[in-house]
């Protein structure tokens, strides 16, 4: 072989080489970036749903005592509506600026469920306001509103690729037990539920 042809060859060799290891650092760089990308705006998402969904309970606990305060069932200490109002305000205010990460980060699904979560929950908290409903119909948007709760957990868990396996939902001693109620009870028993 020509001396020149096995310089060219040795050139593409090497040229070849260069190439196909640029091209491999290139892949394993971005597929890293991709990952890192991944995990950045899953932990923003995380601190979304988290925040979220802490701000969501605090303003229906803060419902819930106020109602506790016109006899419903409660899990906390009643509180009146004059003490309680400036808190639900306070509580509205922080869940709506929660929201807005939960609409910017969130999945299609977990935003619907949130949707559906936070309406029941400002549904049962115009009892606290002041709007009539029976006991047996509180017990049951109670319930409701736990399932719905529920329901954002899991859009949230599939969205964030928690693999853990499915959340034990269901009858069970934490939910509203005091059904029998009158709309003049005043004592009622301290309970815990799904909110």
């Amino acid at each position: 072989m020509n001396s020149v042809v096995q310089q060219l060859i040795t050139v593409a060799g090497v040229l070849l080489g260069a190439g196909a290891t640029f091209a491999g650092a290139a892949l394993t760089e971005r597929s890293k970036w991709r990952r890192s990308q991944r995990s950045r705006w899953d932990d923003r998402r995380l601190v979304a749903y988290s925040e979220f969904a802490h701000a969501l309970k605090h303003f229906s606990v803060v419902s819930q005592r106020m109602a506790a305060a016109r006899g419903f069932p409660h899990a906390g200490q009643p509180i009146s509506a004059e003490d309680g109002a400036l808190l639900l305000a306070d509580a509205d205010s922080e869940k709506t600026l929660k929201w807005e990460m939960v609409l910017l980060l969130g999945s299609p699904e977990a935003v619907a469920a949130a949707r559906v979560w936070n309406k029941a929950v400002w549904e049962l908290s115009l009892v606290a306001l002041g709007e009539e409903m029976s006991h047996a119909d509180y017990l049951s948007a109670y319930e409701g509103t736990g399932h719905k709760r529920n329901a954002f957990y899991e859009c949230a868990r599939k969205d964030l690729g928690v693999r853990s396996g499915e959340l034990p939902f269901g009858d069970g001693p934490w939910l509203l037990r005091s059904v029998q109620l009158t709309p003049g009870d005043v004592d009622v028993p301290a309970t815990t539920g799904p909110l």
